[in-house]
């Protein structure tokens, strides 16, 4: 994993913790299942979305998925996996993945390709600067008091 998908990760890791996602107080997280689904969606080919699923006392059931795909077919996938994987249509589901096509980009091995100009533009520290970007447009934000994220 390269240095700069590792501070990714640990971004949206830390910009999914500052959100304050929107769940009722009274919901108890089960993060067994929680991290069985996420595993389950990152072998789906779906490495950038997260699961957390909870429990009401009154046995509501809630599944909130967080993080990033290329295009909505990659959203839709990550539901349609999730419910899969759940196999009870009860379950709420509260879908907070965004949309970024620059995250493909990211992928190893794509770096190399074109020419000098499109390296230089689609280069990691591009890629990472305009996915932020678009993490901070739809409502992320940054741990306050904190600096750059990229080490």
């Amino acid at each position: 994993m390269t240095r700069q998908l590792q501070a990714f990760i640990l971004a949206l890791s830390i910009v999914v913790a500052t959100c304050g996602i929107g769940r009722a107080q009274d919901y108890v997280i089960d993060q067994r299942t929680s991290d069985a689904l996420t595993k389950y969606l990152h072998m789906s080919e779906l490495p950038m979305v997260t699961a957390q699923f909870s429990t009401s006392p009154g046995g509501s059931k809630q599944l909130i998925l967080t993080g990033f795909v290329t295009t909505q077919f990659g959203r839709n996938d990550a539901e349609r996996i999730a419910i899969g994987y759940l196999n009870d249509p009860s379950v709420n589901m509260v879908d907070q993945i965004l949309l970024d096509p620059h995250i493909e980009d990211m992928r190893g091995g794509q770096q190399g390709s074109g020419t000098a100009g499109s390296q230089s533009q689609n280069s990691p520290d591009q890629l990472w600067n305009k996915t932020m970007q678009g993490i901070y447009k739809n409502g992320g934000q940054t741990p306050s008091g904190s600096g750059p994220m990229l080490p």
